[in-house]
């Protein structure tokens, strides 16, 4: 993981706990009054929802769309970034089930994706987090969590930042759903949190990742005898992708929010159609859009970090 990436998560959670400690002052000042034994608490639910998303890479070689193609237009990419759950600026509920449907993607969900997009109305599932915090016989807590989300990443949309002439057929076309199904076992330092207190946790976990993927080589006129026409293909993925997790969480009586930290593992987890099909000739292919110049790996991974704004209720 780069220096830079670090520093960045670092910086973030500084000051997101900076502001909660402004926002909770009377969370220490109680405890000072107050010696309350950890052993009385009692267990406490947790649902994250409406949350917002922020995903980066460990650094500028991780991102999938360029260890797929090669192209130096994805080195140094975006990750998504925005909520996964109403979207202002989409009609639908779930923008990302949305966009991966309307781009033809529904016939190569995975199982689960699969099962949940049979949810009436919805098509899909929203994206959700639900925890388990218990005490323990000492002053920890004990977490056990599931949840669900996803992203979407566009070729025209995650680009690294360029000047000059950008056309959008220099690139291979490439839009990518993916979902993630997450299973993690977390420490809470300071037991379980009681009403308005400041909740730290670490943990790791293990996901399960759905992801579809529309690739393909627009019309471009530069080798026009071999990309006359757009042409695009459909494919699938699905494996284990290994995570830690930290983070801080706040509330009042019942609603709160949380911010925390998902960086994650290097596992190669999506197949890679342009290693089998780069549709044109692999020759023509590699000296027009393979600016890296290796052979195209067969998987790809997407090393590096969520970072994950939501809010809470408990119970």
């Amino acid at each position: 993981m780069s220096m830079s990436f670090k520093n960045i998560i670092l910086n973030q959670f500084g000051l997101a706990l900076i502001i909660m400690l402004v926002l909770t002052p009377a969370v220490f000042a109680q405890e000072e009054v107050t010696a309350a034994p950890t052993g009385g608490r009692e267990a406490v639910w947790r649902i994250g929802f409406w949350e917002v998303l922020q995903q980066t890479f460990s650094d500028d070689d991780s991102h999938p769309f360029y260890q797929m193609t090669g192209t130096d237009r994805f080195r140094g990419g975006k990750g998504f970034f925005g909520p996964t759950f109403v979207d202002p600026g989409n009609s639908g509920l779930l923008p990302n089930v949305d966009y991966k449907n309307e781009d033809g993607h529904a016939g190569q969900d995975g199982t689960f994706t699969k099962l949940f997009s049979n949810i009436p109305l919805l098509n899909g599932l929203p994206t959700f987090s639900l925890e388990y915090i218990q005490p323990t016989d000492y002053v920890v807590g004990l977490g056990l969590s599931f949840a669900y989300t996803n992203i979407w990443l566009d070729d025209q949309k995650v680009r690294a930042a360029t000047t000059g002439a950008d056309p959008d057929y220099a690139t291979p076309l490439l839009r990518m759903a993916s979902h993630f199904y997450m299973f993690s076992a977390s420490i809470h330092p300071f037991g379980v949190p009681k009403t308005d207190d400041l909740d730290i946790f670490i943990g790791l976990g293990l996901s399960m990742v759905e992801s579809t993927l529309k690739s393909g080589i627009r019309d471009n006129p530069t080798i026009s005898e071999y990309a006359a026409t757009t042409q695009t293909q459909l494919s699938s993925s699905a494996g284990t992708l290994p995570f830690r997790r930290i983070g801080i969480a706040s509330g009042g009586d019942s609603f709160g929010f949380m911010l925390e930290f998902l960086f994650l593992g290097n596992s190669e987890i999506i197949d890679n159609p342009f290693a089998t099909n780069t549709i044109i000739d692999s020759t023509i292919y590699n000296s027009t859009y393979n600016d890296r110049g290796d052979a195209l790996p067969s998987k790809v991974g997407m090393s590096g970090g969520i970072t994950r704004v939501s809010w809470t209720y408990s119970f």
